[in-house]
């Protein structure tokens, strides 16, 4: 069944098919969420290859009862998806994207990241990594374990790649300790899967397809300021660009509950700030003071992608969908010079576009086609190779109607998700600084190719990062953890 796609996604596949073929692919995203099976929270002790059926029966429910975008392929400008004609068809793509990595083997997450990598599989795939507690015997129970996955960036964003993590732990837990999803299984039919195939963000938005003189304007004046801002600051390279496909690094800050929610109430305090604008203040405050003496004039222009998901109607069909590009992009600009607070509310307010439904409905169409002629209409000196990119992810276990992962899953808990990451996989120089908050703590993430930009540079930037947030709210900074991870 083939289904056309819209400029802004054959964009992106275009800039990940042109590095085709390569060692790997172009900004592909990892996600990871590391969980627990407490011995408590179920009738009966749940052995690996139990836990093991459980997921590999929830990575075919979410194909067939939820998100069937998950085996979409796309071809001259065409996606297509192939209804599975029998059971053996069925079971031949869960043999080749549902992987389980041997229990007592020690895979690690960077060992299955880095065999991923190679694998160049177009397909989304998962790996279930079960673990066990040293000093305990081995007995065959499931206690622990990670799930990485592993996704095309054309195909969705970073929230979205948690929501489909989100599913698959609720189809497993139901499995574990419920029949609602056997039972779904049991009555599917080839082909019932169709209706739920997603169109692109615009088309989703704007289902007639239509923009108008007043849309057209707007979008226009907002790009028009992003262009006339540029050249715009860079973060300075350091090290040897020969291979593009270095290794991917990470350094991860996760700050206590006590400073998450000093860090908060500073900010309600304060006024027209959040902590997602504190954390971007702070980050760009930190760029501006590493640049090269000659570039601290520059303005900071840079696109940031909003979430279009959660503000869709709870009535929509795609609100629970996790496998699309929900993202619609924020053209922000900044003046060099200005103090923390200052930063920090001028990006609260450009922010508050994503929250006008004109933005996120009459627009979306016009800024898919802006969006997708950056690369075309930007000055050859205008926006630098090495960017400092951010996102903010926000509060990833909400309220229940906006979260995006949540930390426990069943009734009663039969799963809980204690800790999620994710990388984007860089092949060129820039940052990219990301901020959530899961648990009720705050992580601050900043991801680099290490042949672009040195570790020093990036625990600097870390660094300085937390002490601005201290000195400029008034808060103790408290780093629970520091990670730092290669891949």
């Amino acid at each position: 069944m083939p289904y056309i796609e819209t400029s802004r996604e054959k964009g992106m596949v275009a800039a990940v098919e042109a590095f085709r073929p390569s060692p790997r692919e172009l900004i592909k995203i990892y996600a990871f969420a590391d969980f627990t099976v407490p011995l408590t929270s179920t009738p009966s002790v749940q052995t690996i290859d139990q836990v093991v059926s459980a997921f590999a029966s929830a990575w075919k429910a979410l194909r067939l009862l939820k998100s069937p975008d998950i085996v979409t392929s796309f071809e001259d400008g065409y996606k297509s998806y192939h209804v599975p004609c029998s059971p053996e068809e069925l079971e031949a793509w869960l043999a080749r994207t549902f992987i389980v990595s041997e229990a007592g083997t020690g895979t690690s997450v960077r060992s299955a990241v880095r065999a991923m990598q190679q694998r160049i599989e177009l397909l989304p795939a998962i790996q279930l990594i079960p673990r066990h507690e040293h000093g305990t015997e081995d007995d065959g129970t499931f206690e622990k374990g990670t799930l990485v996955l592993s996704i095309s960036h054309w195909r969705t964003e970073a929230a979205g790649a948690f929501k489909i993590l989100n599913q698959l732990f609720d189809y497993a837990a139901d499995l574990l300790f419920g029949t609602a999803t056997t039972e779904a299984l049991s009555r599917h039919r080839p082909g019932d899967e169709l209706h739920l195939l997603t169109p692109a963000v615009e088309d989703i938005l704007m289902p007639h397809g239509q923009s108008t003189p007043e849309a057209k304007a707007r979008v226009e004046k907002r790009f028009d300021k992003y262009y006339s801002s540029l050249p715009c600051i860079d973060f300075p390279t350091q090290g040897s660009p020969s291979d593009p496909f270095s290794t991917a690094k990470e350094i991860r800050h996760t700050y206590n509950a006590s400073t998450t929610a000093n860090l908060r109430a500073a900010c309600k305090a304060l006024g027209g700030i959040t902590i997602t604008s504190a954390v971007h203040s702070a980050y760009l405050g930190a760029v501006w003071t590493m640049a090269p003496p000659e570039h601290r004039s520059r303005n900071y222009a840079s696109i940031m992608p909003a979430q279009v998901r959660t503000r869709l109607p709870a009535s929509s069909p795609y609100r629970d969908q996790g496998c699309w590009s929900a993202a619609q992009m924020l053209m922000l600009t900044l003046p060099p010079n200005q103090d923390f607070l200052t930063r920090a509310r001028d990006l609260r307010s450009q922010y508050k576009l994503a929250d006008q439904e004109s933005w996120w409905y009459e627009d979306a169409l016009e800024t898919g086609e802006q969006v997708s002629q950056l690369a075309v209409r930007t000055p050859p000196d205008g926006q630098p190779v090495s960017s400092p990119w951010f996102t903010g992810l926000g509060l990833l276990d909400g309220d229940g109607e906006t979260e995006t992962i949540a930390s426990e899953h069943g009734h009663p808990t039969i799963i809980k998700v204690d800790d999620v990451d994710f990388f984007a996989d860089p092949l060129s120089p820039g940052i990219v600084l990301r901020v959530w908050t899961f648990r009720g703590r705050l992580n601050i993430h900043a991801v680099w190719n290490a042949a672009y930009h040195a570790d020093e540079q990036l625990r600097r930037l870390m660094d300085t990062i937390d002490k601005s947030l201290a000195a400029h709210l008034g808060v103790e900074v408290e780093v629970e953890t520091t990670e730092e991870k290669e891949y």
